[in-house]
Protein backbone atom coordinates (compact mmCIF):
# COMPACT_ATOMS: atom_id res chain seq x y z
CA UNK A 1 0.00 0.00 0.00
CA UNK A 2 2.81 2.43 0.88
CA UNK A 3 4.17 1.72 -2.31
CA UNK A 4 0.92 2.63 -4.19
CA UNK A 5 1.15 6.00 -2.46
CA UNK A 6 4.53 6.91 -3.32
CA UNK A 7 3.59 6.33 -6.55
CA UNK A 8 0.59 8.09 -7.11
CA UNK A 9 2.01 11.03 -4.85
CA UNK A 10 4.90 11.19 -7.42
CA UNK A 11 3.07 11.03 -10.38
CA UNK A 12 0.87 14.19 -8.67
CA UNK A 13 4.11 15.91 -8.39
CA UNK A 14 5.41 15.23 -11.54
CA UNK A 15 2.31 16.45 -12.87
CA UNK A 16 2.20 19.86 -10.28
CA UNK A 17 5.94 19.86 -11.27
CA UNK A 18 4.89 19.77 -15.26
CA UNK A 19 1.65 22.35 -15.30
CA UNK A 20 3.85 24.97 -13.13
CA UNK A 21 6.66 24.75 -15.83
CA UNK A 22 3.88 25.26 -19.04
CA UNK A 23 2.51 27.86 -16.76
CA UNK A 24 5.95 29.96 -16.65
CA UNK A 25 6.61 29.48 -20.14
CA UNK A 26 3.35 30.44 -21.11
CA UNK A 27 3.70 33.42 -19.04
CA UNK A 28 7.38 34.28 -20.52
CA UNK A 29 5.84 34.08 -24.28
CA UNK A 30 3.08 36.27 -23.33
CA UNK A 31 5.03 38.56 -21.82
CA UNK A 32 7.90 38.26 -24.52
CA UNK A 33 5.63 38.94 -27.18
CA UNK A 34 3.76 41.38 -25.81
CA UNK A 35 6.97 43.51 -25.07
CA UNK A 36 8.61 42.37 -28.33
CA UNK A 37 5.73 42.30 -31.09
CA UNK A 38 6.20 45.82 -32.29
CA UNK A 39 9.65 45.74 -32.98
CA UNK A 40 9.67 42.36 -34.79
CA UNK A 41 6.32 43.51 -36.77
CA UNK A 42 8.80 46.31 -37.64
CA UNK A 43 11.51 44.69 -38.54
CA UNK A 44 9.32 42.33 -40.74
CA UNK A 45 7.68 45.12 -41.77
CA UNK A 46 4.57 44.97 -40.62
CA UNK A 47 2.63 48.43 -40.38
CA UNK A 48 -0.06 48.45 -37.60
CA UNK A 49 -3.88 49.41 -38.10
CA UNK A 50 -4.40 53.21 -38.31
CA UNK A 51 -6.06 54.80 -35.54
CA UNK A 52 -9.82 55.53 -36.17
CA UNK A 53 -10.00 58.83 -37.42
CA UNK A 54 -11.18 61.75 -35.20
CA UNK A 55 -14.15 63.78 -35.98
CA UNK A 56 -13.17 67.38 -36.45
CA UNK A 57 -13.51 69.82 -33.54
CA UNK A 58 -15.91 72.39 -35.75
CA UNK A 59 -18.63 71.72 -37.68
CA UNK A 60 -20.34 73.25 -40.23
CA UNK A 61 -24.39 74.45 -38.10
CA UNK A 62 -22.68 73.75 -34.99
CA UNK A 63 -22.29 76.71 -32.19
CA UNK A 64 -18.69 77.79 -31.59
CA UNK A 65 -17.50 77.59 -28.22
CA UNK A 66 -15.89 81.04 -27.80
CA UNK A 67 -17.56 83.97 -25.96
CA UNK A 68 -20.36 85.61 -27.98
CA UNK A 69 -18.31 89.40 -28.10
CA UNK A 70 -15.71 87.67 -30.36
CA UNK A 71 -18.30 87.37 -33.06
CA UNK A 72 -21.73 89.18 -32.01
CA UNK A 73 -20.58 92.30 -33.39
CA UNK A 74 -20.29 91.53 -37.25
CA UNK A 75 -22.18 90.02 -39.58
CA UNK A 76 -18.97 87.05 -40.33
CA UNK A 77 -16.24 86.32 -38.13
CA UNK A 78 -13.17 84.79 -38.97
CA UNK A 79 -11.70 82.69 -35.95
CA UNK A 80 -7.89 81.93 -36.49
CA UNK A 81 -6.99 79.29 -33.87
CA UNK A 82 -3.06 79.73 -34.26
CA UNK A 83 0.25 80.01 -31.83
CA UNK A 84 3.24 81.07 -32.85
CA UNK A 85 5.56 78.24 -31.51
CA UNK A 86 3.07 75.97 -33.98
CA UNK A 87 5.41 74.39 -37.47
CA UNK A 88 2.09 73.96 -39.18
CA UNK A 89 1.22 77.88 -38.15
CA UNK A 90 4.74 79.19 -39.06
CA UNK A 91 4.29 77.22 -42.75
CA UNK A 92 0.70 79.07 -43.16
CA UNK A 93 1.48 82.09 -41.82
CA UNK A 94 2.04 83.90 -45.29
CA UNK A 95 -1.38 81.70 -46.36
CA UNK A 96 -2.88 83.06 -43.57
CA UNK A 97 -1.88 86.66 -43.49
CA UNK A 98 -2.80 86.98 -47.39
CA UNK A 99 -6.52 85.32 -46.12
CA UNK A 100 -6.82 88.37 -42.97
CA UNK A 101 -5.71 91.28 -45.60
CA UNK A 102 -8.06 89.82 -48.41
CA UNK A 103 -11.37 90.26 -45.68
CA UNK A 104 -10.30 93.51 -44.39
CA UNK A 105 -13.10 95.45 -44.00
CA UNK A 106 -15.75 92.42 -45.08
CA UNK A 107 -15.42 90.44 -42.00
CA UNK A 108 -14.39 90.31 -38.50
CA UNK A 109 -11.27 88.56 -37.61
CA UNK A 110 -9.84 87.49 -33.81
CA UNK A 111 -6.87 85.26 -33.32
CA UNK A 112 -7.14 82.82 -30.57
CA UNK A 113 -4.07 81.42 -28.99
CA UNK A 114 -3.26 79.43 -25.59
CA UNK A 115 -3.44 81.80 -22.18
CA UNK A 116 0.30 80.93 -21.77
CA UNK A 117 2.32 82.01 -24.82
CA UNK A 118 0.72 85.79 -24.78
CA UNK A 119 4.28 87.62 -25.93
CA UNK A 120 4.91 85.31 -28.33
CA UNK A 121 1.76 85.03 -30.23
CA UNK A 122 1.28 88.96 -29.90
CA UNK A 123 4.16 88.89 -32.41
CA UNK A 124 2.47 85.78 -34.86
CA UNK A 125 -1.02 88.06 -34.63
CA UNK A 126 1.24 91.36 -35.66
CA UNK A 127 2.84 89.49 -38.71
CA UNK A 128 -0.68 88.07 -39.88
CA UNK A 129 -2.26 91.09 -39.54
CA UNK A 130 -4.55 90.64 -36.48
CA UNK A 131 -4.39 93.81 -34.18
CA UNK A 132 -3.66 93.25 -30.48
CA UNK A 133 -7.20 93.85 -29.35
CA UNK A 134 -8.28 91.01 -31.55
CA UNK A 135 -6.01 88.44 -30.39
CA UNK A 136 -7.91 86.48 -27.29
CA UNK A 137 -6.22 83.74 -24.70
CA UNK A 138 -7.91 80.94 -25.15
CA UNK A 139 -8.35 78.42 -22.00
CA UNK A 140 -8.51 74.44 -21.63
CA UNK A 141 -11.90 73.36 -22.64
CA UNK A 142 -12.64 74.36 -26.41
CA UNK A 143 -12.67 71.81 -28.84
CA UNK A 144 -10.16 73.09 -30.80
CA UNK A 145 -7.91 70.45 -31.50
CA UNK A 146 -4.74 71.43 -33.54
CA UNK A 147 -3.48 74.48 -34.91
CA UNK A 148 -3.87 76.45 -37.16
CA UNK A 149 -7.92 75.75 -37.14
CA UNK A 150 -9.79 78.33 -38.87
CA UNK A 151 -13.56 79.02 -38.11
CA UNK A 152 -16.25 80.99 -39.92
CA UNK A 153 -19.05 81.86 -38.01
CA UNK A 154 -22.17 84.62 -38.29
CA UNK A 155 -23.27 86.99 -36.20
CA UNK A 156 -24.84 84.20 -33.71
CA UNK A 157 -21.86 82.20 -33.60
CA UNK A 158 -23.09 79.48 -35.72
CA UNK A 159 -20.06 77.68 -37.88
CA UNK A 160 -20.19 78.90 -41.35
CA UNK A 161 -17.05 76.44 -42.25
CA UNK A 162 -14.62 75.34 -40.83
CA UNK A 163 -10.92 73.85 -41.77
CA UNK A 164 -8.42 72.10 -38.94
CA UNK A 165 -4.83 72.07 -40.27
CA UNK A 166 -5.25 74.58 -42.00
CA UNK A 167 -1.45 74.97 -43.12
CA UNK A 168 -1.68 72.26 -45.45
CA UNK A 169 -1.30 73.50 -49.14
CA UNK A 170 -3.40 71.51 -50.86
CA UNK A 171 -6.59 72.85 -48.74
CA UNK A 172 -5.43 76.95 -48.75
CA UNK A 173 -7.34 77.10 -52.23
CA UNK A 174 -10.60 75.38 -51.29
CA UNK A 175 -10.16 77.49 -47.74
CA UNK A 176 -10.40 80.96 -50.01
CA UNK A 177 -12.42 80.15 -52.27
CA UNK A 178 -15.25 78.60 -49.70
CA UNK A 179 -14.49 82.19 -47.35
CA UNK A 180 -15.15 84.19 -50.59
CA UNK A 181 -17.62 82.82 -51.49
CA UNK A 182 -19.39 83.04 -47.57
CA UNK A 183 -18.83 86.73 -46.82
CA UNK A 184 -19.67 88.34 -50.16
Amino acid sequence: MGLVVTLTSDRLLNRLFIAASLGLVLMVAVTTSAVAWPRMAGALGIEPPAPAPQPPAYVAGQQIDVPAAWYSDAPRTLVVFAREACGACQKAQPFLKSLVAGLSGRASIVMAHPATTATEDAVFARAIGVSESSLHAVTAGLRVKATPTIVLVDQRGAILAAWEGAGKEDKQAEISSTIERLVR
